[in-house]
């Protein structure tokens, strides 16, 4: 898979650099610590995935990403910064992962097994049989924190996690629960029941009752429960491998 890596301090763009070769599974075709010079080099290599700093010199990262839907080959989007608190703004972006520094290799390959999977997903014929859904180990609870107490969720009850006012929540057959984990690590607390469809939301595939065409090549989930949820077209490849489309 080719990357570009965009960062703007020398050692951290070196050893990022490096810790992506050293995965195997990576081909680094380009880096830049300047803005411009990235638009340009990334437009003309078409790069599968771009690493991203968002704190840069002479601009900001989520700015630079905005424009990168106006490419021939939009990439995907993994940032990596000092900054927390920019993880809801970078998934609304539709970015696939979001790496706080200083950078762990354990969760670096996380991150890159995530794009390895998305790019490598098949083109899967209409009767062909369901895709598994993901490779992790499956969970049967997660816990949330409710004024002094904590509450045991099992899974299974739950429709959907999504986002609201910048705040994560869980939506559960009964009642919804907000929570402060961050929804990109929402994924990480999840088994493999769960994916996500967007920017803001992650659904029970097994609490999916139809999947239906929307606009401009994205699609709309409906649940159960009636609840409705829009699929960006990130991960409409990806819903449809796990629902055997």
């Amino acid at each position: 898979m080719n990357v570009y890596v965009i960062e703007d301090e020398l050692l951290a763009r070196q050893e990022l650099i490096y810790l992506l070769n050293d995965t195997g599974q990576i081909n680094v075709i380009g880096e830049a610590e300047d803005i411009h010079q990235a638009l340009w080099d990334i437009n003309e290599k078409q790069p599968d995935a771009v690493f991203l700093d968002i704190e840069l010199e002479n601009g900001n990262g989520l700015d630079l990403a905005k424009q990168f839907s106006n490419m021939k080959k939009r990439p995907m989007i993994v940032f990596v910064t000092a900054y927390g608190e920019y993880a809801l703004d970078a998934f609304e972006l539709d970015a696939i992962d979001y790496i706080v520094k200083p950078i762990d290799k354990v969760r670096l390959l996380k991150a890159v097994d995530k794009l390895i999977k998305l790019i490598s997903m098949p083109r899967l014929e209409s009767n062909a049989e369901p895709a598994p859904s993901m490779s992790k180990e499956k969970k049967y609870s997660i816990t949330v924190k409710e004024n002094d107490r904590i509450i045991v969720i099992n899974t299974k009850d739950i429709l959907y996690i999504g986002t609201e006012n910048r705040q994560a929540y869980i939506q559960t057959v009964e009642k919804k629960y907000t929570t402060d984990t961050l929804l990109y690590k929402m994924m990480d607390k999840l088994g493999d029941d769960f994916i996500q469809v967007h920017r803001g939301y992650i659904v029970n595939i097994k609490q999916i009752a139809v999947l239906e065409p929307w606009f401009n090549r994205t699609y709309l989930i409906v649940l159960k429960n009636g609840a409705k949820i829009s699929v960006s077209r990130t991960y409409v490849k990806a819903i449809k491998q796990v629902l055997g489309l």
